[in-house]
């Protein structure tokens, strides 16, 4: 017998609506105060709101095929960027996920810690002379450099392609965080400047597609992959149109995510001496030279950091998805069509699965400790069939940038500072992160 939805109070003084535009953040931290499992009323339609393991589950792992991305979300992705595997599901998703799943293995993304690491000295270099830098924004440009190497063997820092990129993606973060789907072909200013930013990438990535395969190269990136994929696809599905879409994706989907990681680990390692100092002992018990992959590995510290920086300020704070029928979850029914909002940025905060929620504590990912973190309470790149695919090429990338900034600088938090976490698509700093930086080993950068 199914239980009614217990049904969220509005915000003292405010509405639901209001709660989800202005401060989505502390209005999720408001819903979970209210319960575990809740019925949210906006207007004449109803959102839901799941915030223990057991529930996740039920959503993201064992129920997962009952639901879809919601429809505002796949409208609005859709109308810019086509369809792609963020976007998709069902057959379509399975098909593409199953093309694209080998171009993240392991060992393919093992050979780009190379690259991952010389970006980031150059990145280094360029800061001699500087005492202060806005780490966000080094990192979002780090991660330009990064992302666009290894997916297509191309350096857009400085491009006109990447500036058209970046600007691309704010405009598609600010549609896409006001909650209204907007049709795709509708002639308004905004959504005819998004795409003839558009345009500008396609003008650049289009020559390579069609040079890859007249010579059929093998460049070691994502797209030599993804060619590679399409060449023994019997299914259709993986035209050159779809690679570009996949492309997009890839690069919209993972370049805040890791730049803002990197961003709060980085402000998380300077609010604590003692993390610091131990990050530093196992970074320079590597002996100073250029990180390697296999130095990777002998950083289990610094993981430990990085998987609690992820747990305090989960760059993806909400995961969404929509009933494609009546389900039934624990002891409630939810309708056909439903949409759920499962929020990583509260379920990390419960008490009862991580002791004094708000402290940094990189000792509760120990080996010891995080084997006793029930399943599907912990999911900063979500979890189930559609956990993010490129998860472990994110945190390949941030334990290797993380470890060569810190070989060669000491970053501190102006006193003055105080850090504002923000919703805006993803998880932010509001205005930034000014830190102060200096030089630990000047002769190596």
């Amino acid at each position: 017998m199914s239980q009614p939805i217990p049904i969220a109070a509005p915000p003292a003084g405010s509405s639901h609506i209001q709660g989800l535009r202005d401060n989505l953040l502390a209005y999720l931290e408001y819903l979970a105060s209210q319960g575990d499992f809740l019925r949210i009323k906006l207007g004449p339609f109803s959102a839901y709101y799941v915030n223990h393991p057991d529930y996740v589950r039920e959503v993201l792992v064992t129920q997962a095929s009952k639901f879809h991305k919601p429809f505002a979300v796949k409208y609005t992705v859709k109308g810019l960027i086509g369809e792609n595997l963020f976007s998709s599901d069902g057959d379509s998703w399975r098909a593409l996920r199953k093309a694209m799943q080998p171009a993240f293995h392991m060992q393919r993304i093992s050979s780009y810690t190379d690259v991952m690491v010389q970006y980031t000295l150059d990145m280094l270099e360029s800061w001699q002379g500087k005492t202060t830098i806005d780490i966000p924004t080094a990192m979002m440009d780090l991660t330009m450099g990064i992302t666009t190497k290894t997916l297509f063997d191309v350096d857009l820092r400085g491009n006109r392609a990447g500036d058209a990129v970046l600007e691309f993606l704010e405009l598609f973060n600010e549609r896409i965080t006001s909650f209204v789907p907007v049709p795709g072909w509708l002639p308004l200013p905004r959504t005819r400047r998004m795409k003839h930013l558009i345009g500008i990438g396609d003008d650049l990535l289009q020559p390579i597609i069609d040079e890859r395969k007249r010579t059929g190269a093998d460049h070691g990136d994502l797209l030599s992959m993804l060619l590679q994929a399409q060449a023994n696809d019997d299914t259709g599905i993986l035209t050159d149109h779809q690679i570009r879409n996949e492309v997009l994706n890839l690069f919209a989907a993972g370049y805040e995510v890791a730049a803002y990681s990197a961003a709060f680990t980085l402000y998380c390692i300077a609010q604590h001496p003692d993390v610091e100092q131990r990050v530093l002992a196992e970074i320079d018990a590597l002996g100073g030279k250029p990180i390697t992959f296999d130095d990777v590995a002998n950083l289990p510290y610094l993981e430990q950091v990085i998987k609690e920086a992820m747990r305090l300020y989960p760059v993806t704070a909400t995961v969404a998805r929509q009933s494609t029928e009546k389900i039934r979850i624990g002891y409630y029914e939810l309708p056909k069509n439903a949409t759920v909002l499962v929020a990583p940025w509260t379920l990390h905060r419960r008490p009862e699965l991580f002791p004094n929620p708000e402290q940094f504590d990189p000792a509760r990912f120990s080996s010891t400790n995080e084997e006793r973190i029930p399943k599907n309470a912990y999911i900063p790149f979500s979890t189930g069939p559609r956990i993010c695919i490129g998860n472990a090429f994110a945190m390949l990338q941030l334990r290797s940038t993380i470890a060569t900034v810190l070989q060669h600088y000491r970053l501190q938090i102006p006193d003055t500072y105080e850090m504002q976490p923000v919703w805006r698509f993803n998880t932010r700093m509001e205005g930034g992160l000014p830190m102060q930086i200096s030089a630990r080993r000047p002769h190596t950068v």
